[in-house]
């Protein structure tokens, strides 16, 4: 069971924070930039490819 002690440092510390929820932790950077990253790529790939299908330009052999 966690300590209540330490769930009660952390709802201070989250409650005292500006920064959004997500953001809030000092290790969210490490998730997020990641998963941002990889969202950007895959749609903008998928995006890409949209456009070249409805230009009706095929992929070269």
């Amino acid at each position: 069971m966690a300590n209540p002690q330490r769930i009660i440092e952390l709802q201070k510390f989250y409650q005292t924070t500006t920064k959004p929820l997500w953001r809030a932790h000092p290790n969210a950077n490490l998730v997020l930039i990641p998963y941002f990253a990889a969202f950007g790529i895959s749609l903008g790939a998928s995006l890409y490819f949209a456009v070249r299908a409805g230009f009706g330009i095929k992929a070269q052999k």
